[in-house]
C-alpha cells in the first residue's frame, strides 16, 4: 500500500547513478540527478563516498547537469561530463579543493568518454552538428541511408566521432570522421590502444553496433576494423594483461530485435579466436528491467577481475544482477535477485559495489560480499518517507506453456478494489524487481496495480522470447488475462472496475486487448503501435518487425493485418486515452493518428494527449514538467472511469 504520493513528488526525486571506484578502491564516485521544475531540465551533482566509514562529500553542485565521473590514475581528481558551459563537455575537479576546470572543447556534445590508465589521454565520443546546421539553413535534406533518424538524437545528419584529448597539452584531435557510428571507447592496460564499437554499413537499421575497431599510438591512431559479429557487438573491455577483449553481443544476424540473448564473448586483441563464454545461459547480458526512475536497456561494460574471470551485468527472471563468469563459462550471481542493477564496479572477484533499485526503493549504492549486502548511500531515504510504498507481492501463474512471473501492488482502497493491469514494452523487455514511480502513484490514488512478464519478454531464455514470433499479440494477451484472473481471485479485486495501460508494445497490447474483450472500464495506450504495416515503413526500427513476424508486410500482408489493432478498431467500446510524443521516431505519431481517427469518426470515447518536443522515452527521461503532466493525465483518466479514489 502507498500513501501521500502525488505527481509533483517527481520533482524532488534524487536519481542515483554511476558507480566508479578510485584506484585505491577506497572511494566511490557517483551522481545524484534531480528533475528541476524551473528549468524543465535536470541537475546532476558529483559525490564521493568513503567505503571505510560512509562519509559522503559533494564535489559539484549548482544548476549544471554533471555526470559520468571517472577517476584520474593517481586518484587525486575526477573527470566528468557537464553542460555548465552550454554544450556537454569534459571537466576535471580535484578532491583537494578548487573549482572544476574545463578540458579542451570538442564539437557537439560529449556522450561517452574513457580515461587512459595513466590519465594522459581521454577518448571522447561526440556528434557534431555541422550537417544539421547546414540543413537547417538551406531548408532541406537528402536521405540515402535506410535508417536516417533515431529516437532521441533525431535525424542522423552527422555521425558520432571519436576524439583524443591530450590532457597535458590541452589539445583534441579527431580519430574518426563520421564515416559511420562509433561508441563505447575502452583503453588497453598500457594506455596505447583504444578499442571501440562501430557500424559502417550505410543500410544498417539496427539499434546495435556490430563491429570492433582499434586505434593505436603505434599506427598514429589510424582506426582499423578488428572483428564483426552478426547482429550486435557492444561494450568492449580489455583483459588485465591486454591480450584479449571481452564484449557483449548477438551472433545471429537475423536476431537483433530481442529474440536472442545478448551473450558474453572474448576475442584475442588481433581479432582471432572469438569465443562465446555464455553459450547456454538463460540470462541475457545487460539490464532489460523497465523502470521510470533511471537507466534501462543498457549493456554495461564487463570487468575482468582475474586472468580468466569476468564480471558482467545480466538480466534473469525480472532482475538485473552482476554475474561472475569463469574461463569455463560457469556463472554465479554476485548480487541478490531482489534488485535490478544499473551500474557496478568490482573490488575483487567476490566484492562488488553497485547501483540498484528494488520494488520499494529507488536507486542507491550497495556493497555485496557473498550473501551479505550493505547499503552504502541513503540519498532517497527522506524522499521515501513521503512516498511510501508497501510490499509488492510476487506470484506466479501457471499456463499451458509454463509459469508467468507477476507482481501485485495493493492500494488503500476498500474491498473490492479497482485494479489496473500494466503491460510492458519491447516486446522483449521485462518488468521485475525495480522501482516504478508510476505504479506507486496509481496505488496511492486507490488503484491496485498488477503487472507481469508474458511470453515474448526477455530474461527467461530465447524460447520464451521467441514464443510470440509470427503471432505478436495472442500469446502475450492470453498470459496477461490469465494473470489478471489469478490476481482478481487472490487479492480481492473488483472485476467491474478494471483498467489497462501500457507503453510502446504495451500500448499495442493494450489496444489489442480492448478490441478482444470488454472487461476493462478504461484504457490508456501510450505511444502505441496500431498499424503494423505502416509501422514497418515509418518507425526508425520498424524493419526489425520482419524478425518477429518472419517476413516483410509484402511477404505476409495477412499476418500484419491480422495482428494490427487498427483491423479491429470498430470493436473498441472501452474509453481510451492515447498519449504520444511529437518526436517519437520509435512508434511515430501516425500510429496514434490512425487509431484516433478510426475511433473518433464513429463516435467512440477517445482522447489524444500529444506532447511537443519529446520522444519515445518521455516517461523515463523526458522534460520533468511534461512527465508530471503525463502522470496527472493518467490519474485523471482512471479516476474518471474507475472511481478508484480521489487524486
Amino acid at each position: 500500500m502507498t500513501s501521500g504520493v502525488h505527481p509533483e513528488h517527481l520533482y524532488s526525486l534524487p536519481i542515483v547513478g554511476g558507480c566508479s571506484l578510485d584506484p585505491s578502491k577506497t572511494l566511490i564516485a557517483y551522481v545524484v540527478t534531480s528533475p528541476d521544475e524551473t528549468s524543465n531540465g535536470y541537475r546532476g551533482r558529483i559525490k564521493v563516498i568513503r567505503l571505510a566509514d560512509g562519509e559522503v562529500r559533494e564535489l559539484t553542485h549548482g544548476t549544471a547537469r554533471d555526470g559520468a565521473p571517472q577517476w584520474s590514475a593517481d586518484g587525486s581528481s575526477l573527470f566528468f561530463s557537464s553542460d555548465r558551459g552550454g554544450s556537454t563537455q569534459l571537466w576535471q575537479i580535484y578532491l583537494g579543493g578548487g573549482e572544476p576546470k574545463a578540458l579542451p572543447e570538442v564539437p557537439g556534445n560529449v556522450s561517452e568518454f574513457a580515461v587512459a590508465p595513466q590519465s594522459a589521454h581521454i577518448a571522447v565520443i561526440t556528434t557534431p552538428t555541422t550537417q544539421r546546421d547546414e540543413i537547417g539553413s538551406r531548408g532541406w535534406r537528402r536521405i540515402t541511408r535506410l535508417r536516417y533518424r533515431a529516437d532521441g538524437p533525431g535525424f542522423l545528419d552527422d555521425m558520432p566521432q571519436l576524439w583524443l584529448i591530450d590532457v597535458a597539452a590541452g589539445t583534441a584531435v579527431a580519430i574518426t570522421h563520421g564515416e559511420g557510428t562509433v561508441g563505447a571507447p575502452a583503453w588497453d592496460p598500457a594506455g596505447q590502444t583504444i578499442a571501440f564499437t562501430g557500424e559502417h554499413d550505410p543500410d544498417a537499421d539496427s539499434l546495435w553496433r556490430r563491429e570492433l575497431w582499434c586505434a593505436s599510438t603505434t599506427d598514429a591512431w589510424r582506426p582499423r576494423k578488428v572483428f564483426q559479429l552478426g547482429a550486435a557487438l557492444e561494450a568492449p573491455a580489455w583483459s588485465l594483461d591486454g591480450a584479449r577483449v571481452a564484449f557483449s553481443g548477438i551472433r545471429d544476424a537475423r536476431s537483433g530485435a530481442g529474440l536472442k540473448n545478448v551473450r558474453l564473448y572474448t576475442i584475442d586483441r588481433n581479432g582471432r579466436n572469438p569465443a562465446c563464454v555464455t553459450p547456454t545461459e538463460d540470462w541475457t547480458c545487460g539490464n532489460f528491467i523497465l523502470t521510470d526512475v533511471g537507466a534501462v536497456g543498457g549493456v554495461a561494460r564487463p570487468i575482468w577481475v582475474s586472468k580468466d574471470e569476468i564480471a558482467v551485468l545480466g538480466s534473469h527472471r525480472g532482475a538485473a544482477m552482476v554475474y561472475l563468469v569463469d574461463g569455463k563459462g560457469r556463472a554465479k550471481a554476485l548480487t541478490p535477485p531482489g534488485m535490478s542493477v544499473t551500474d557496478f564496479d568490482c573490488l575483487d572477484r567476490s566484492h562488488v559495489v553497485y547501483c540498484a533499485s528494488d520494488l520499494v526503493t529507488p536507486g542507491e549504492l550497495y556493497l555485496a560480499s557473498g550473501s551479505d549486502v550493505t547499503q552504502l548511500t541513503h540519498e532517497t531515504q527522506a524522499w521515501c518517507q513521503n512516498v511510501k510504498v508497501g510490499p509488492t507481492t510476487h506470484f506466479r501463474v501457471t499456463t499451458h506453456d509454463g509459469d508467468i512471473d507477476a507482481w501485485h501492488l495493493a492500494s488503500n482502497a476498500p474491498d473490492p478494489r479497482p485494479c489496473i493491469l500494466q503491460i510492458h514494452g519491447g516486446p522483449h523487455f521485462a518488468y521485475g524487481n525495480a522501482y516504478v514511480f508510476e505504479f506507486a502513484l496509481l496505488a496511492a490514488a486507490g488503484f491496485d496495480v498488477v503487472y507481469c512478464n508474458p511470453r515474448g519478454s526477455q530474461t527467461y531464455g530465447e524460447a520464451f522470447a521467441a514464443a510470440i514470433k509470427g503471432d505478436w499479440a495472442r500469446p502475450a494477451f492470453t498470459d496477461c488475462m490469465g494473470v489478471l484472473d489469478a490476481a482478481i481471485d487472490r487479492f480481492g479485486l473488483d472485476p467491474q472496475r478494471l483498467g489497462i495501460a501500457g507503453g510502446s508494445y504495451g500500448g499495442y497490447l493494450t489496444g489489442f486487448a480492448i478490441t478482444h474483450t470488454r472487461r476493462f472500464a478504461a484504457a490508456i495506450a501510450m505511444r502505441p503501435a496500431s498499424n503494423l504495416t505502416s509501422l514497418w515503413g515509418t518507425s526508425e526500427v520498424g524493419r526489425m518487425l520482419a524478425e518477429d513476424f518472419g517476413g516483410r508486410p509484402s511477404d505476409m500482408p495477412d499476418v500484419y493485418e491480422r495482428d494490427s489493432v487498427l483491423t479491429y478498431a470498430d470493436a473498441i467500446e472501452t474509453p481510451l486515452l492515447i498519449i504520444h510524443s511529437e518526436k517519437d521516431y520509435r512508434t511515430p505519431t501516425e500510429q496514434s493518428e490512425q487509431l484516433f481517427t478510426a475511433l473518433r469518426q464513429r463516435g467512440a470515447t477517445v482522447e489524444v494527449m500529444r506532447f511537443l518536443e519529446t520522444d519515445h522515452n518521455l516517461s523515463r527521461s523526458g522534460p520533468p514538467r511534461q512527465r508530471v503532466a503525463r502522470l496527472e493525465a493518467i490519474l485523471e483518466w482512471f479516476t474518471r472511469y474507475l472511481a478508484g479514489g480521489a487524486v
